[in-house]
């Protein structure tokens, strides 16, 4: 009988799991109770809203009309009522104090929350089960729900100094947290590039500090270009939007960069750097970018600003950095190094602590608490208050945590959203590339690190968008904020038992994007997998329903292009792209056909694997072929592979013996000069996993684009040894060249060929790959057909030009104009066309 009460209890539970799915709500909550019948919601339904909730009332009747097409009459009061929807405060409610019971019955709907944020938490609730793919407009499912939160810190940071956006767009940002029940908005307010706040005290940090171009204390960087660009809150700007979030269930922490990434400040008052017979560089390439120590006007100075800022922010911590510091100044400095002599300081970290216990009692005086990057934990010990901001890694927050200090997890590995999201877009890849089901894999709580008690001081999850790369294209903020905002809530949000990507990405497709296109987020819509096998491409949609187009001339398919349909026969499958269009505003990236891997192993034995495999089908023509090993995860990167080789009709074409770890993703180059249908093509390596780690790749061959003619490189800028010419003349696309100086009018950098190339196309690119740093600005390609007369080609738009010549080239020549205003040129190899 126990069995069969077993049984029926976990039946139960996986119908609820489903009828849960159906309502697709994200972050998932933690108990659901769903029947089939619906509560249809009379028109003009009276809302009645707790006198706690008073400051919140106009955003509940808003945002209920938007998401029901349905007007309320609202009340204020407490008493319940028939056929009403009632979001009420109830304090004696056994849950944590952002929980809620939401109850949907003939009877109306009742939002009882254990605070104001638990009653806001249970009408975004209440408004994705309204607009819930299979719910009825006008109707609400009959559903009884008790939810609350795994952290209590669930935040967001948004860096508005490299790129400026303005109040509107911060409001919006703002709006679409609150919809995932995010509680924090973290505001980076400042650092080199610009001062975004009002400092009535310091007014030059407005005037001055917070505008880069010509004429301006502070360079063009971050595509500003040649132009007045910035920007800054006013504090009556600053308190509209602290009241606006608030009212929406989201506190704002706002940020002073110091005594680090401080350009800004420095500019607009000089006196408060450092005094230095030498520059220095931060880990950015900024000078004079820190505060000086030894200067005591400076803690003056910040006092004021921390008074300010505590009187336009309400909550309780004030984050003052502490990142990156670019200690090499203070060792500089006599004031900074006289302070360490007097303290008996012998490491400038010990100059850092000092600094910061001063900053502490700063901002205790004015009733707040300190927060930080986990940097300012070295150096000596901080008041247990601070709070610590891990995002160099996991292991930094165990650090903190072991200190005794409240944790906030946000490892730029997995919340760093200006990662890029896949291999081939825009953003950083220092950390990692971060898609949405990466963001979703991460576990804030290393239990085997911790004790229970130590992992209480986990106080929360928070992601970061920094914001060097968002200037182009437009709105690229929102594309690289969700959906993987969407997937931090859950992390942040739901029970860790619960979490499953499966479950997580169908409640995202099935009715979630939608929301977020109803809420104006122009997010990232998922790719299709476009594959070639046997002269015909074959598409698979990321989801049911998904709308794919294509483009067969080797360009990003529009709205505009053909909708796929069918399989494609076609023998010029590198010309195809494909991409998943949402609206007029989210798409996905567009994506290239793959053809399918020609081996691939999984194992987590100590053992030596002998791979053989007949490659023949998938090589069609004569070219440069590259062989690429793909680890299938993060974790499957043990092993290494050796004696590579490949055969035509058993004849050794290329072999390369030496062992190259799977790490590495290796990349190797094969030519094939004599391809005929009829002939076998094999390929053999050996793979060794020497511990009993998990080891698991993809091997893909793929014929190049592009051709890659001997070429020598020369210039008359500087090179940086460990970015030299030569990394132009190897034809890798993730290696590139670094200049050791700035550039200036007149530099240039000769591509010189062994031979004159035929080519319909060359394109010449600068700046790191991906990234739009260090292009040049100002300048022009030219070429030549005999290696000393030269044709002016395209201008530089943005880092790239192109040139079409008519006949075989024998050079390239990039010719700069004027100034980048970066530390130096950064360029990258030619791609060639046929």
């Amino acid at each position: 009988m126990k069995k069969i009460i077993l049984v029926i209890t976990v039946l139960f539970s996986f119908l609820n799991v489903l009828k849960a799915q159906k309502l697709d709500i994200i972050p998932r909550p933690v108990k659901i109770e769903h029947k089939a019948k619906v509560f249809v919601i009379p028109s003009s339904v009276p809302i009645i809203i707790d006198e706690k909730l008073q400051k919140s009332t106009d955003y509940i009747q808003s945002n209920f009309l938007k998401n029901t097409g349905i007007n309320s009459t609202v009340t204020i009061g407490n008493k319940h009522k028939n056929k009403t929807i009632q979001f009420l405060v109830d304090e004696k409610m056994s849950l944590p104090n952002d929980g809620y019971k939401l109850s949907v019955s003939k009877n109306g709907v009742l939002v009882l929350g254990k605070s104001p944020n638990g009653v806001l938490n249970g009408f975004q609730t209440l408004l994705q089960i309204c607009s819930a793919k299979e719910v009825k407009k006008g109707t609400i499912p009959f559903v009884k729900i008790e939810d609350y939160p795994r952290f209590e810190w669930r935040g967001m940071m948004l860096d508005v100094s490299r790129q400026f956006f303005d109040k509107e767009t911060v409001k919006n940002y703002i709006n679409w947290l609150a919809a995932h029940k995010m509680n924090v908005f973290h505001w980076h307010l400042t650092d080199d590039n610009g001062w975004r706040v009002e400092i009535k005290s310091m007014p030059d940090l407005t005037i001055k500090g917070a505008w880069r171009g010509p004429g301006e204390v502070l360079l063009p960087s971050y595509g500003s270009g040649n132009k007045r660009y910035g920007g800054y809150y006013t504090q009556e700007d600053i308190k509209e939007v602290v009241a606006y979030a608030s009212a929406r269930g989201v506190a704002i922490m706002p940020e002073i960069e110091i005594p680090g990434h401080s350009r800004a400040v420095t500019a607009a008052y000089p006196e408060i750097g450092c005094v230095t017979t030498e520059e220095t560089k931060s880990v950015q390439g900024e000078v004079k970018n820190v505060w000086c120590v030894g200067r005591e006007e400076n803690f003056q100075i910040l006092d004021s600003i921390i008074k300010e800022f505590a009187g336009m922010f309400p909550f309780d911590y004030i984050h003052v950095a502490g990142d990156e510091v670019n200690t090499a100044t203070w060792k500089q400095c006599p004031k900074c190094k006289a302070v360490m002599e007097k303290e008996g300081y012998t490491d400038p970290f010990q100059l850092q602590n000092y600094f910061f216990k001063r900053i502490e009692k700063i901002v205790e005086k004015y009733n707040r608490k300190t927060a930080g990057w986990n940097e300012i934990i070295k150096g000596g010990e901080l008041s247990p208050n601070t709070e610590i901001f891990a995002w160099q890694g996991v292991n930094y927050g165990i650090e903190s945590v072991k200190k005794g200090h409240k944790t906030i997890m946000i490892p730029g590995q997995y919340t760093y959203f200006d990662m890029a999201q896949s291999e081939n877009e825009r953003g950083h890849r220092w950390a990692a590339i971060t898609d949405t089901k990466r963001v979703y894999s991460f576990e804030p709580v290393p239990e085997n690190d911790l004790t229970s008690e130590q992992q209480k001081l986990i106080k929360g999850v928070q992601g970061a968008l920094w914001s060097e790369y968002l200037d182009l294209p437009t709105r690229f903020m929102e594309y690289q904020s969700y959906p993987r905002i969407s997937a931090l809530s859950e992390i942040a949000w739901s029970k860790k038992e619960d979490k499953n990507w499966d479950n997580f990405y169908g409640r995202l497709t099935n009715s979630h994007l939608q929301r977020l296109a109803n809420m104006g987020v122009a997010f990232r819509d998922f790719p299709p997998m476009a594959t070639y096998k046997k002269g015909i491409i074959t598409v698979t949609p990321p989801y049911e329903g998904a709308d794919i187009r294509y483009d067969s001339q080797g360009n990003e398919p529009t709205r505009q292009s053909p909708l796929y349909t069918n399989p494609i026969q076609t023998k010029d499958y590198e010309k195809y792209q494909f991409r998943t269009f949402f609206n007029e505003n989210a798409a996905s990236p567009a994506v290239k056909v793959e053809k399918p891997a020609v081996a691939n192993w999984n194992t987590s034995k100590v053992e030596i694997l002998n791979i053989s495999e007949n490659i023949s089908e998938n090589i069609d023509k004569n070219g440069i072929w590259y062989l690429t090993f793909n680890p299938t995860a993060d974790g499957t990167t043990s092993g290494v592979v050796s004696a590579i080789s490949l055969f035509e009709n058993d004849k050794l074409i290329q072999t390369y013996s030496e062992e190259k770890t799977l790490k590495s993703k290796p990349r190797l180059r094969f030519v094939i000069e004599n391809y005929n249908e009829k002939n076998n093509y094999r390929l053999d390596f050996t793979v060794e996993n020497k511990e009993a780690k998990e080891s698991a790749a993809k091997v893909n061959f793929n014929c190049s684009p592009y051709q890659e003619p001997e070429v020598k490189v020369t210039s008359s800028m500087t090179e940086n040894p460990k970015f030299p010419f030569s990394k132009l003349e190897d034809y890798n696309i993730e290696s590139y060249l670094r200049t050791a100086n700035p550039c200036v009018n007149g530099d240039w950098i000769l591509f010189t060929f062994a031979n004159p190339v035929l080519s319909s196309k060359i394109d010449v690119l600068t700046g790191i790959p991906h990234h739009p740093r260090f292009i040049v600005n100002d300048g022009y390609v030219e070429y030549s057909y005999n290696g000393i007369d030269f044709e002016k080609g395209d201008s530089f738009n943005y880092g790239n030009a192109s040139i079409y010549p008519k006949k075989a080239v024998k050079a390239v020549r990039i010719v700069i104009t004027g100034t980048n205003n970066e530390p130096l040129v950064a360029t990258q190899d030619l791609r060639i066309n046929p």
